[in-house]
């Protein structure tokens, strides 16, 4: 096996985190620096280390959280409750982490895993995974407005990707966009004089919340998501 592929499977981190990791001569093979990640090593027999601390091949796990409005999208807060609080005993909750983020106040889908490979892809800019979200609006959005938006609407320190808007009724919407800015949908309306009253994400990339009620966590598999 090539030494890359097991160090992804250790979950140490995305392919381009790892040969920096290589580089700067932090793994070792048989208590050996190597310098290229592409040599082919024995997951058996080789002993591999990370800053001294042996690894070990990970077993990948993958669920989607409903997650309720008033958690915090993080490891730990001493203010408020973090989305980990959402997630049942049966789940090492410890081990896992959330795929980029939801405001405190968005409901939605939320995907937790220990792949980081996968989570560098499902939230580099470069990949444009979609992220569709049901919002609720404060006065009902002209068509001139929605165009605007679609079209990469300027929230002040940045320029949206083009995005997609199907209209539920006077005051509700579905958008779909392909980055993930702080406050992003909230700040794209609010730049044609809007407000969103209530969101929650519908859909990251292939995934959804078909058959979920709020709070519910469903275990998928990596082949679930359909990355390349």
């Amino acid at each position: 096996m090539r030494l890359e592929k097991y160090l992804v499977q250790c979950g140490l981190g995305s392919r381009r985190e790892i040969k920096e990791f290589v580089i700067s001569g932090k793994i070792k093979v048989n208590n050996e620096i190597v310098f290229d990640e592409g040599i082919a090593i024995d997951e058996i027999n080789d002993f591999i280390t990370f800053n001294d601390s042996e690894l070990k091949k990970k077993t990948l796990k993958y669920y989607i959280l409903y997650k309720k409005a008033g958690y915090v999208t993080s490891a730990s807060d001493g203010d408020n409750p973090v989305v980990n609080d959402l997630l049942p005993n049966w789940v090492d909750k410890k081990a896992l982490f959330p795929v980029g983020r939801l405001d405190k106040d968005t409901e939605g889908l939320l995907l937790f895993t220990n792949d980081g490979e996968l989570n560098y892809k499902m939230t580099h800019p470069e990949k444009k995974f979609s992220k569709k979200y049901y919002a609720k609006l404060k006065k009902e959005i002209s068509s001139d407005d929605i165009k605007k938006i679609e079209d990469g609407i300027d929230i002040g320190s940045h320029t949206c990707l083009p995005s997609k808007i199907e209209i539920v009724d006077e005051n509700s919407v579905y958008i779909t966009i392909f980055e993930g800015k702080y406050h992003q949908v909230k700040r794209m309306f609010k730049a044609v004089n809007n407000k969103v009253v209530y969101l929650k994400r519908v859909e990251f990339g292939n995934l959804n919340l078909n058959g979920m009620n709020l709070g519910d966590v469903r275990e998928i598999k990596r082949e679930d998501i359909l990355i390349d």
